[in-house]
């Protein structure tokens, strides 16, 4: 698996970090720690903090690069992504000021329309509870072959929710699939709830055939305020969602809800986004002495 993580030197993704090494990941894993560095800053003190942070990494068996670049951070972000054919891209969830706009706030957002890969937005250190947001496409249907693939997250309870809407509310679109919904005693009928009933229902059951604990919910309301309100709930520290692939007009119009979850959530959000597909490239080596951790 390839995977790489944006760090500025700030708490934010010193946390995307520590998610990163509290996380099982594939036997030898490739890892780029990229650093994104101010113009005037020396290249020796942020290659000094990588290295320093990819030491635990390489005990765990990982191959892990260390690259100082000077830009804008969610250019170098994207541009590492694809030029590792990254499987993951991590980012923590602010930065280091508002001037210097470092690792996050808006940049999460570009991040997760603009990604080749997978983007996860990093708010807690580790991952204890998961809450799955589907509305039943073809992107939601992929999650659990993805992380079962991955190998990661076996051990986490997972609430699958899926939100019913009513149809005479102007809705909120969004980038990822969750259920376009509204508010409570906005007529909805039996058969709506029923069908996103059944959507939790499969998701959850996908789950539990792959090895996971799974239950499955249904909420209605407003789109992003039930799902950040079911991840509260729950008690989740991650929120998983897939994306659709939505042009950039498509974007503009419908994205409202899901950059508010990402700017919003007190948890970390994993959109699983670009061309991902539920299997693993050819592993890399390990680096030589390291030891290897299954994942």
């Amino acid at each position: 698996m390839r995977i790489v993580i944006g760090i500025d030197g700030s708490d934010a993704s010193l946390v995307a970090h520590s998610l990163v090494a509290e996380t099982p990941w594939p036997r030898n894993s490739l890892i780029r720690l990229l650093g994104v560095r101010e113009p005037g800053q020396r290249a020796g003190e942020v290659e000094a903090m990588l290295d320093r942070l990819a030491e635990p990494l390489r005990l765990q068996g990982h191959l892990v690069q260390v690259r100082a670049e000077i830009g804008l951070p969610a250019d170098q972000l994207l541009a590492a992504a694809r030029e590792l054919h990254a499987d993951l891209l991590v980012v923590g969830s602010r930065g280091r000021g508002q001037a210097a706009s470092a690792m996050l706030g808006s940049v999460s957002a570009w991040l997760a329309d603009h990604a080749i890969c997978p983007v996860l937005v990093a708010r807690m250190p580790r991952v204890e509870r998961i809450l799955l947001a589907t509305d039943g496409s073809a992107s939601a249907r992929a999650i659990p072959a993805i992380l079962a693939r991955w190998g990661i997250f076996r051990h986490v309870p997972v609430d699958v929710v899926s939100v019913a809407h009513g149809p005479e509310l102007p809705t909120h679109g969004f980038i990822t699939p969750w259920a376009v919904v509204a508010s409570d005693g906005d007529g909805l009928d039996d058969a709506d709830v029923d069908r996103h009933r059944e959507i939790a229902e499969s998701g959850a059951c996908e789950l539990v055939d792959g090895g996971w604990r799974a239950e499955p919910l249904v909420r209605r309301g407003d789109a992003a305020h039930e799902i950040l309100e079911a991840a509260r709930d729950a008690g989740s520290d991650m929120i998983i969602t897939g994306s659709r692939g939505l042009g950039d007009l498509q974007r503009l119009l419908v994205g409202s809800v899901a950059h508010h979850v990402l700017l919003h959530s007190r948890c970390s959000v994993l959109v699983m986004r670009g061309r991902v597909r539920a299997e693993l490239r050819q592993p890399v080596p390990a680096p030589s002495g390291a030891v290897s951790l299954a994942g």
